[in-house]
C-alpha cells in the first residue's frame, strides 16, 4: 500500500449499513455512523493501521447501542447528535485508543475527544430517525481518509465474532 503524507488524518467509526474500502463522500455528508476514535495521524498507517483496527475488531461482535437524548457538539455547541449508550463501544474505544496512540507519529487532532472526553454520539443524519431508547445493532467498522472537504474508506471490517459463551 502507498504511504500516505504523514498529517493525512484518519477517524475509526461504527456503522450500521456496510460502506466499502475506496468509497469516498462529502465530509458533511457523512453516512449514520458513532465515532469510535476522533481524527487522528499516524506516521505509519496503510496496512499496519488496517490491522491494528482489525485486530480489535476481531474481538468483538456487533455492538449494541441504545439511543439518549439529543445534544449539541462542537466547539461552538452547532453541531446536533443524539447521545448514544453502549459499554460495547466504550471498550472498543479505549482498546483501540491503547494501540493506536503507541503507533509512531500518533498525534490526536483533538485530545480532548480522547480517553475519559469520549462521548458515543450520532450525529443527526437527515435519512435516519431514531428515538430515545431505541437500541440497534452496529455491524461495520470503518477506517476513514480525511483529506479536505472529502471522506475516504481505506479499510471496511464486519463484526461477525461470537463473543465466547455466547
Amino acid at each position: 500500500m502507498e504511504k500516505v503524507a504523514a498529517q493525512q488524518l484518519f477517524v475509526v467509526v461504527a456503522l450500521f449499513r456496510p460502506v466499502g474500502a475506496g468509497t469516498s463522500f462529502d465530509r458533511r455528508e457523512w453516512p449514520a455512523h458513532v465515532t469510535l476514535v476522533s481524527n487522528f495521524s499516524v506516521t505509519e498507517h496503510g496496512d499496519r493501521l488496517a490491522r491494528t483496527v482489525s485486530e480489535v475488531c476481531a474481538d468483538h461482535g456487533p455492538l449494541s447501542v441504545r439511543f439518549a437524548a439529543h445534544a449539541m457538539f462542537g466547539r461552538d455547541k452547532t453541531v446536533p447528535v443524539q447521545l448514544v449508550d453502549s459499554a460495547d463501544l466504550h471498550e472498543m474505544h479505549e482498546r483501540l485508543a491503547d494501540l493506536l496512540e503507541v503507533m509512531p507519529g500518533f498525534a490526536a487532532a483533538d485530545p480532548d475527544y480522547w480517553r475519559a472526553g469520549y462521548q458515543p454520539h450520532m450525529t443527526d443524519v437527515p435519512t435516519v430517525t431514531v428515538r430515545e431508547c431505541d437500541i440497534k445493532q452496529m455491524s461495520y467498522v470503518a477506517v476513514v481518509a480525511l483529506t479536505g472537504n472529502t471522506a475516504t474508506v481505506t479499510t471496511a471490517l464486519t463484526l461477525s465474532h461470537e463473543p465466547d459463551g455466547a
